[in-house]
Formats: structure tokens, C-alpha cells, sequence
């Protein structure tokens, strides 16, 4: 395991991407695929440390902080997540990838879906975590994000406050969570993906944790309607965060999907 891959926002650059500019950092083997990281919401691509290590060891990594996040900054406009995957695909034309692979957790896997659903012919695999498809005011985790606020999240997250404001190049944590709320609960197109799932041909490994709050399992099996060509993992005992509470059961997975080993026999 190299410790050497873990992102550290010293070592990365910056694109423009309308009137917002996306911090973009690179670990990793040069010479091996490309697999770009897409934190969640109130992140940085500090959040994948925990197995950035070893995904190191077989990927040329291409962590992204989300417009708002991290070093990138928010812009002007109205957050959603059709508007993370246009950055996306700014960041990508930029840095003139020919062939690649997305992880995204959590809102990076819904801007995930959206980029996914345009079908680039460079985007070959796709690994999500804790990525909701759909959204209405029935679904289980509506009142719990719908309810979210910039003090509630500072009470109850402390160090992800702190993180933000010792990152984001203009911090407003307040307007920054106002938006994260909007594009969390946006029933409009540029919301969640909802049947334009089946518009994606690339080969999917869809992951959640049981003990998630904000994904159902009922959900993600009513997926299989929609999508063409994906698996489904259900970690037991892992929360939100998956890859975190089970770093050995995901790499395997992950391993497994890609073809090479992350996790020794």
C-alpha cells in the first residue's frame, strides 16, 4: 500500500468551469487507468483516503472537490446535479482523458448517473456508493434531507465545517448548504436521474450500505428495471459511507468488477 496516494489538496490544479473554478488532484500510477473520484455532499476528495491507497496501486486517480466543495469554488448559479456532471465533463475535456472509469459516492455517484446517462464512449466502468436514482417526498430519506440546514450540519459534523472553511476559497457555509438542500431535493430533470437510468449502457457495481439512511434497498432492487448491466452490493453492518465501515468487503468487490487485485487472497 502506498500512503503516498492519499490527496492532501497541495499537489492539484484548477479548471474553469463557467464562473466556478474545480480543484482537480492526481495520485496514483500515470501509466495505469484512469479512475476519476467524485465525493458526496459537504466533502472533499480528502474522503476517499481511506482506500486511496491501495485503488493507487492499480488506477491513475483523478480526485475531484464537487463545485462548492473543498478548493473548488460555488459560482453564482443554482447548485444541481446536472450542473456537477457538465463540470465533469469540462474537467475531462480539459484534461483531454481519452479513456476512464468513475467512483462516486453518495452525490458524486448521482452526478455519476447524469454524466452517465449521455453516454460518452470514453466512460467505460462505473462504481457508485450510497447514489440514490430517484427522489419524491415519499421516499424515506426526504424529511431528513429536505430538513437539513448549514447549523445543523455544523452541530452534528463538526470537523466537515471545519474542513470547509479551512479549504473553500470563499467559504458561506450558510448560502453553500441552502444549495446543497435545493439540489438534494430538486424534482425538476436536473434532480435525480429517475428512469433516464435506462439510457446508460456502461457496466455498473451499485453499492449501499444496509445500515444507510439514505438509500433504500427496496429502491435500489426496483433499479434493476431501468439498468442495463449492473450489480448490486448490500454490505451488511456499513452505514452511509460503505467504503469506509467495509474497506475490505468493497476493494474485493471493486477488485472483482475491474478485473484486478485490490485485496490479497
Amino acid at each position: 500500500m502506498n500512503l503516498g496516494n492519499t490527496f492532501d489538496h497541495t499537489s492539484g490544479c484548477f479548471i474553469s468551469c463557467g464562473d466556478a473554478r474545480i480543484y482537480v488532484e492526481e495520485k496514483g500510477n500515470p501509466e495505469l487507468p484512469v479512475l476519476i473520484l467524485l465525493h458526496g455532499g459537504f466533502g472533499n476528495v480528502e474522503d476517499f483516503n481511506t482506500i486511496a491507497p491501495v485503488l493507487g496501486e492499480r488506477f491513475r486517480l483523478m480526485g475531484i472537490d464537487s463545485r462548492g466543495h473543498g478548493k473548488s469554488s460555488l459560482g453564482t448559479g443554482k447548485l444541481s446535479y446536472a450542473l456537477l456532471a457538465n463540470d465533469l465533463a469540462q474537467v475531462i475535456n480539459s484534461l483531454e482523458l481519452q479513456e476512464f472509469s468513475i467512483l462516486g459516492f453518495s452525490d458524486g455517484g448521482i452526478a455519476t448517473y447524469h454524466y452517465a446517462a449521455r453516454q460518452d464512449p470514453r466512460l467505460r466502468k462505473i462504481v457508485t456508493v450510497g447514489a440514490r436514482w430517484e427522489m419524491s417526498q415519499d421516499e424515506p430519506a426526504w424529511k431528513m434531507l429536505s430538513g437539513m440546514t448549514g447549523a445543523i450540519w455544523k452541530t452534528t459534523f463538526p470537523s466537515s465545517y471545519e474542513s470547509y472553511m479551512r479549504l473553500n476559497p470563499k467559504p458561506d457555509f450558510d448560502r453553500f448548504a441552502a444549495n446543497l438542500v435545493d439540489m438534494w431535493t430538486d424534482l425538476s430533470p436536473d434532480g435525480h436521474p429517475g428512469t433516464r437510468m435506462s439510457q446508460i449502457t456502461n457496466e455498473m457495481l451499485i453499492v449501499r450500505g444496509d445500515k444507510d439512511p439514505l438509500t433504500s434497498l427496496d429502491s435500489m432492487a426496483k433499479l434493476r428495471k431501468f439498468a442495463k448491466n449492473i450489480s448490486l452490493l448490500n454490505i451488511p453492518f456499513a452505514e452511509h459511507v460503505a467504503f469506509n465501515d467495509a474497506p475490505e468487503i468493497f476493494l474485493r468487490a471493486v477488485g472483482k468488477f475491474f478485473n484486478v487485485a485490490l485485496v490479497s487472497e
